[in-house]
């Protein structure tokens, strides 16, 4: 059997919620199917957070683990208040500066009741600088 080894890549990619900038998704690891990072809520760290492009044949997919419980959702992605999907030529994918998480803020109410968290969680959240709208950047 041949090892093989899995290489990780820093990145930083920062989403900030619009409803409660303490509400933060910091992507920080670049992994082969997806970016990897966590779900904070000012320095506590609630759980971590994964999302993966979209393919032929899945959308884009967020997922969410905290101890035993994992969840998942799809990514909805936007410029401005325009939906972006693969399937349209008007928007680019690097344009890309806001996203929501669609079933977040049910996944989250099964393991904490705060209420900003779920309000912030369930709202959009703006792609930071880093993160060159729905891609990353290269440098």
């Amino acid at each position: 059997m041949i090892p093989f080894i899995v290489e990780i890549y820093p990145i930083d990619c920062t989403l900030i919620s619009e409803v409660d900038q303490n509400i933060i998704i910091n992507l920080s690891k670049r992994r082969i199917d997806s970016l990897e990072g966590q779900l904070k809520k000012g320095k506590s760290v609630i759980g971590t957070f994964h999302t993966s492009k979209p393919n032929e044949k899945q959308p884009a997919m967020w997922s969410f683990i905290k101890n035993d419980n994992k969840s998942e959702g799809e990514i909805i992605l936007f410029k401005n208040n325009q939906l972006w999907h693969a399937f349209q030529n008007k928007i680019k994918s690097e344009n890309v500066n806001r996203v929501l998480f669609s079933g977040l803020a049910y996944s989250l109410n099964s393991i904490s009741k705060d209420k900003d968290l779920l309000k912030a969680s369930s709202d959009f959240f703006n792609i930071g600088q880093g993160c060159y709208g729905g891609r990353l950047k290269k440098v």
